[in-house]
Parts: structure tokens; C-alpha cells; sequence
């Protein structure tokens, strides 16, 4: 038996399907398959069901599934076992979303390269939701995510900082409540990030209905859409602070207050190694800079 084909095998299971394991993978479809029937060979039984374009694991293969974990988390171990009490050392793979990157991350990144130069990082920005499940498959070791509080039995989430969210329109619009503005063009994240569910939430409470809007995949684009008058939105304060302050953008008045928490986040089953370790003290060190209620905005 082969490493590989127990790291294929977990993934394969946890993502329903060959095709997503060998894109989180990196492995051609062909490599999947090939792995699963030597290791269905081996213990003798078939793992999956396959039902179409759905994998289900057998009995065999829930019954094996607890040792593959028990088993990936050791070699993760073993990986690690020349570090000694003085050594940082190993790799450390990162996600993040676009707000905390840039934000919040970039001190820290710096630093820990500084002083660990032989731990190999690598560091992925992606939205909160796609960089959770990064952190089932085992393609992450690590999440650091501004969002809701995370409720999942299987993530640790510590939260070190609070953030509110303000919504923002064009300068003209200083002064103006959000209850005023219905009828204003919205501009949106895409779907499945965390902030355009907390703003269609909102909607759906005052029983907007959504008519004319935008969606963009980049923070920074949004902001520049707010400031040439396009249509207003929901951003985090840390994100727009200089803006409002500029007047080059207006917070709209609401009597709602929305939060979202930076949040490290890693997996209940992940060994954490003396590099995953410092990372985090690192992060979970900064002071709290985001909790801005006290900001007249």
C-alpha cells in the first residue's frame, strides 16, 4: 500500500466524488482511479458505490475511513519528527480571505518569513467558505477567515478580532439611511462568500426585493464601483476605513449592526506541527485593531 492511496481515498470520501479529489489533489483522473482499485484490491472489498456521478462509501469503506485518519495524521507527524525544540521548520500551507490578506496578514507573513526561512509557505486567497472545506480535504493546514462565527464540529475556530460591517454608498449619498436607498443599484460579492449572504440576509429581513446590481470577485473592485457612484453595498469597516475618512465614500445610516470575526481555523484531526503552531501565536497575537465601535461613522 501506498501513502497516496490512503491521501486519495480520504479525499475521495470527503468530497463525494473522484473528479473534485483529483483537482484537490492534483492527480489525473486517471491516477484516482487507478488508486482506489489497487487499495479496493488490497483490503478486498470495494470502498465506494458508485451511483452515477456520485461516490458513496461502502460499509467496508466507513469502516476504514477512522484508521485512513488515524494513519495520514501520524505520517504528518513523521514528517515533522526532525524538528527539535530550537527549530522551525517544515511547510505551511495558508488560506485566506482577500480582507484579512491584506489587511491583517501582511505584517505577519513578513515576519514569520524573517525568522523561519526554512519553513516552506505557501499562501492561497480564496473566500471563507471554499477555504473551510480546503481545510476537510486536507489541502490547507491552516484558515484565516473574517465572517460569521464558525460553527462546525469538525474546525477549530479561534476568533481574535471583531469587525464591524457598515454599508457604503457614493459620497452624494452622506447622510442618507439605508431604508431611503432601496431602489439604488447593489453591489455584491460573489455567491459564495460569506459578506453576500449576510447582505441578502439583510434584504430578505426588510423584504427588499433585489432589482438592479453588480457582482464582482475582487474587494477592490466593489470599493472602486461605491466611490464612482455605482450603487451601494456591505464591506467590512477594517476594509473602507480610509475611504469613509477620505469622504471619498459615505457610510449609509441603519439602526442593524452586523459583525463578522477574524477567525484561525484548522482541522479537529490536524497535527499541528511547531511551524503551525508559531503561525498562529503569531496571528493570534495581533492586537484587536478591528473592533471599531466606537468610530463615529
Amino acid at each position: 500500500m501506498d501513502i497516496r492511496q490512503f491521501q486519495t481515498f480520504k479525499s475521495a470520501a470527503d468530497l463525494g466524488s473522484f473528479t473534485k479529489a483529483a483537482q484537490a489533489l492534483q492527480y489525473s483522473q486517471a491516477t484516482i482511479t487507478s488508486h482506489i482499485q489497487q487499495l479496493e484490491e488490497e483490503i478486498g472489498y470495494p470502498l465506494f458505490d458508485r451511483l452515477g456521478k456520485r461516490i458513496v462509501l461502502t460499509e467496508a469503506g466507513k469502516e476504514l475511513y477512522p484508521y485512513v485518519v488515524e494513519l495520514l495524521t501520524a505520517y504528518s507527524k513523521i514528517k515533522h519528527i526532525s524538528e527539535d525544540n530550537h527549530t522551525v521548520r517544515g511547510e505551511l500551507r495558508i488560506g485566506a480571505s482577500e480582507t484579512m490578506t491584506v489587511y491583517k496578514l501582511g505584517p505577519v507573513l513578513s515576519q514569520f518569513k524573517k525568522q523561519y526561512p526554512e519553513v516552506t509557505l505557501s499562501l492561497i486567497n480564496d473566500n471563507c467558505m471554499p477555504l473551510r472545506e480546503m481545510l476537510h480535504t486536507g489541502e490547507l493546514d491552516i484558515a484565516v477567515t473574517l465572517e460569521p462565527h464558525v460553527d462546525d464540529p469538525q474546525l477549530i475556530a479561534i476568533p481574535f478580532l471583531e469587525s464591524p460591517l457598515v454599508f457604503v454608498g457614493g459620497s452624494h449619498l452622506a447622510a442618507r439611511s439605508m431604508g431611503e436607498l432601496q431602489d439604488e443599484c447593489i453591489i455584491f460579492s460573489e455567491k459564495n462568500c460569506s459578506l453576500r449572504r449576510t447582505f441578502e440576509s439583510y434584504m430578505e429581513r426588510k423584504a427588499w426585493t433585489v432589482g438592479s446590481h453588480m457582482e464582482f470577485t475582487s474587494m477592490e473592485a466593489m470599493k472602486q464601483c461605491v466611490v464612482s457612484g455605482l450603487g451601494i453595498s456591505l464591506m467590512p469597516y477594517m476594509s473602507v476605513e480610509g475611504m469613509l475618512r477620505s469622504k471619498d465614500m459615505a457610510a449609509l445610516q441603519t439602526d442593524d449592526e452586523l459583525t463578522f470575526y477574524g477567525q484561525v481555523c484548522y482541522h479537529k484531526n490536524k497535527w499541528l506541527s511547531r511551524a503551525h503552531r508559531t503561525f498562529m501565536e503569531m496571528v493570534l497575537g495581533q492586537q484587536d485593531t478591528g473592533n471599531q465601535r466606537g468610530v463615529q461613522l
